[in-house]
Formats: structure tokens, sequence, C-alpha cells
């Protein structure tokens, strides 16, 4: 079953433009042939683009760290830049984590409408204003509500970089490369948490705040020197600025024209025009594609993928693996870093399906292994019996994670922005997302609880099935977009 092959824009599927079919040293509709060195040149200036677009997902690869050396240095030092001191409870240090996505929740909803009103890159300098006023006021915070204040507006702009930066790199990439490029803001977010754990080691927590508004300012700096969105731009009547924009990515081979009038077909159809913004999200097409694309990020946050990220050090421990915390935490970074390499070269190669099903495949297995060696362990009548094994949950969580990153991990964000046209991207995009960190939230906050229900065995067999059952779902119901062309 297939719900992209119910949309009522046949143009999208037929009139697939030569801009996103060309290749290196192929030809285009008017049968001129394109160097490979333009080629490979065109693709630098995309994926210049779409990393300096990225700084934002590198800035919530700091807010979503700093919690780790931040928190651990306040509980020993909890003297603020203005004078007082403040400590916080076990609670507020939950709240530290649980505010942000909170605030992101806020974030994803608003960024459908400012990202479709302002356009893509104006909404990107806009994001730099919570961004700024989270870190200073979290920097200068002068009790504990100031400081999980700044906490929450730290999140609505993570909320609003989610929705946004997917959105504006997806059109801005060739199809043929679109996977690619969709992956640079999750290797960026790895990138940022790396920046905060290194810097975290040498800074006090409000230092540590200031110098992330380093990436903060270099964001706003870079944006001005972006364009905007051709789709965005055709979408808005401005033909010629986004004809422009176009003959920058897709050089001098490409008949941009054909592109902008096939953009303008897809999202002008009867039913597109009857409806617009939210109200068209209620058409049933694009419900079902809402539907597919949910169920996606449900089954990344019950797969166990967010809690092997977060609760590393907890797992590992409870599993009684016998590397310490540092190893560890070394480990899962280079396995993280690892994934997201790998999907970065594969995503367009195999599609988003197959990357799919490796990943929640590879981690049912290691999550099925890593039960039976808690259960067991746990059980055994002989003391001592897997000391020589404990070994096997630190590779069964590294796998975990680099798996998790080749697929169920980053590909439900670019299928939130490929799965719908032009029209109601934003709007839906940011419905998914905002569904994808309520499911984030819900799982974090209830990590403990369905540990004590269902045992800690029990809880990864939970995690393993779930992966069991997005097998089956996505070779059913998610369609591939590899080859689709954008709009």
């Amino acid at each position: 079953m297939n719900p992209l092959q119910e949309e009522d824009e046949p143009s999208s599927m037929t009139g697939r433009t030569s801009s996103m079919r060309i290749r290196p040293g192929g030809t285009n509709r008017n049968h001129l042939e394109e160097p490979r060195r333009e080629y490979r040149r065109r693709l630098l200036k995309q994926f210049c683009i779409v990393t300096a677009g990225s700084m934002g997902h590198f800035c919530i690869g700091t807010i979503l760290t700093w919690p780790s050396p931040g928190l651990a240095d306040l509980a020993l030092n909890n003297k603020t830049l203005v004078g007082t001191e403040f400590t916080l409870t076990d609670v507020q240090m939950d709240m530290a984590g649980s505010l942000v996505q909170l605030g992101s929740l806020f974030g994803s909803f608003f960024a459908g409408w400012l990202v479709n009103v302002v356009g893509r890159r104006r909404t990107l300098q806009i994001i730099t204003l919570p961004y700024f006023l989270g870190w200073i006021i979290t920097a200068f915070s002068s009790c504990s509500t100031v400081f999980l204040l700044g906490r929450f507006l730290s999140g609505i702009g993570m909320g609003l970089c989610n929705v946004a930066v997917t959105t504006y790199v997806m059109e801005m990439a060739d199809t043929k490369r679109r996977g690619t490029m969709t992956v640079i803001p999750v290797l960026c977010v790895v990138f940022g948490g790396q920046y905060t754990l290194g810097l975290g080691t040498l800074l006090q927590w409000h230092y540590l705040s200031l110098v992330c508004l380093v990436p903060v300012l270099l964001m706003l700096i870079t944006s001005f020197l972006l364009p905007e969105s051709p789709y965005f731009l055709v979408l808005r009547g401005h033909r010629l600025a986004a004809a422009n924009v176009l003959r920058r990515l897709r050089g001098k081979y490409v008949d941009v024209e054909e592109e902008m009038d096939d953009l303008e077909r897809r999202n002008q159809s009867p039913s597109e025009r009857k409806t617009s913004g939210y109200r068209a999200l209620f058409r049933k097409k694009i419900l079902v594609r809402l539907g597919v694309v949910i169920s996606m990020f449900l089954f990344q946050q019950l797969s166990g993928n967010y809690v092997l990220i977060v609760q590393t050090g907890r797992v590992l421990e409870a599993a009684g693996t016998l590397f310490d915390p540092a190893t560890a935490a070394s480990i899962v970074v280079s396995m993280r870093i690892a994934g997201t390499v790998a999907v970065f070269f594969l995503v367009d190669r195999i599609g988003r399906r197959c990357c799919f099903v490796i990943s929640h495949s590879v981690n049912a297995c290691s999550l099925i292994v890593l039960g039976a060696f808690v259960y067991l362990n746990e059980n055994s009548q002989v003391a001592q019996s897997f000391t020589s094994l404990k070994w096997i949950p630190m590779v069964c969580v590294a796998t975990c994670l680099f798996f998790g990153d080749i697929g169920l991990h980053p590909l439900p964000f670019t299928l939130a922005v490929e799965y719908f046209p032009t029209g109601v991207r934003s709007q839906a995009s940011s419905v998914c997302m905002s569904f994808g960190t309520i499911f984030s939230f819900m799982t974090l906050q209830l990590y403990s609880p369905m540990q004590d229900f269902l045992t800690q065995a029990g809880l990864y067999w939970f995690f393993a099935g779930t992966s069991i059952v997005a097998t089956i779902f996505t070779l059913v119901f998610v369609a591939e977009t590899k080859d689709m062309p954008t709009g």
C-alpha cells in the first residue's frame, strides 16, 4: 500500500523536470551534456548552502547536551554571575531536559505558520532570538525559576529550527542528493553535542552557556548570505528571483523555467486551491500521509532509540557493563558519528525504505540479545557466571545507536518534509515534528516507570518488538521518496 500513489497531482509523477533527472555526463531535456566537473561544482555549492543553513541544528546539539556537563558543574558550583546562589532539586534537574522538549513542542507547531508566511530564510534569522535569549537567561540566572525559563526558551528555538531547517534543506537540494543533504543537520546535532561536551570539561556552567552563544551568532551571520528557497519564491509569485536561485543551484544545463512551471502545476490543483494552510491537512490524502509519518515518529521513540541516547549511562550500569562512564560515552559518540556518516552515503543509494528496514531489524536483534543477557544475568544461580561476558551490553548498545542513525533516528524528519506538497509542507511537517516531540517527552519521562513495570529485560524486549512492528509497517505502508521530485 503506497499512500503517495493516491496523490491528485499526476504531473508530479510523470512530469519530472530535467533538473531532477540530470546526471553527471548525462543530458537534460535539451540534450545538453553536463560535465562531471560542473556537476561536482554545483553539488559542492549546495553542500555549502545546506551546511550553513544547518547551523541551527549545531545549536540544537549544544542545547540537548548542555545538561550533561552543565548540571554536573552546577551541583558543585552554584554561585551565579549576578552574585546569588541556587541549587536545583532532582525534579528541577529533570525539568532542565523536559522543559526543552516542551518548548520545542510550541516552537514546532508555530513554525508551520511562520515558515509559510515569512519564508524559510527569514525564519532561520528569527530562530536566533529564542536561542540568544535562552542562553543569556541561563548564563545570568539568579534562581532556579529563571534558569528553567532559559531552558524553555531554548526549546522554542529548537522546535522552530527542526521544521525550518529540514524544509529549507530539502528544497535546496537536487532530488538525487536530497536524502544525503537532509542528513547534514543530523550530523550537525552530533558535532554540536561534542562542542558542548568538550568545552564543558574546561568551563563553569554559566561560562559554558555564554560560549554556546557563538554558534548562534554564526548562524545569524551566515543566514544573511543564504538564498531564499526557490519553492517559497515561486509560490509567492516571485518567478524572477526563484529563477536566479535555481540557476545557482541547478547550473546552466537545466531548464529552470520548466521546473518552476511543474512546481506551480503540482501546487495549484483544484483541491489545493479550495483549502490552504492548516485546513488543507484535513484532506483525506494528506491525513493518510500524516498518519504514516507520525507512526514512524512513534516507532522512533518506542524502539528505545532516544532512551539509549539520553540514558546510556543508566542502561549500561543497570546491565552490569565493565566500561567506565567516560569510555562508554566516547564509544557512544563514535558510533553515532559513524552511523550518521554511513547514512550520508546510503540514503540516496539504497533508499529510505531500505534504510528503515535495516535500521529497525538490527535494532530489534540487538535489543533481543541485550534483554536476554540481562535476564540471564539477573536470574543466574551461579555468582560471577557472566563476568567474562559483560562486554555484551556495550556492544548491543553501540550497535543499536549505529544502526539507529542509519534509519530510524534521522529519516522520520526527512519523510516529514518529503511526503507533502510544497503548499502544505511547512504545516504538515510542523504537525509531524510536534507529535515526535510529544512522543520523545513521554518516552523519556516514562523510562523508569516502564522499567519497573516490565523489568529491565522486558523493557528491552518491548523496544525490540516495536522495531519488528516498525519493519513490517515500513514494508507495507511507507512509500519510497528517493526518486520523487520535490514539490
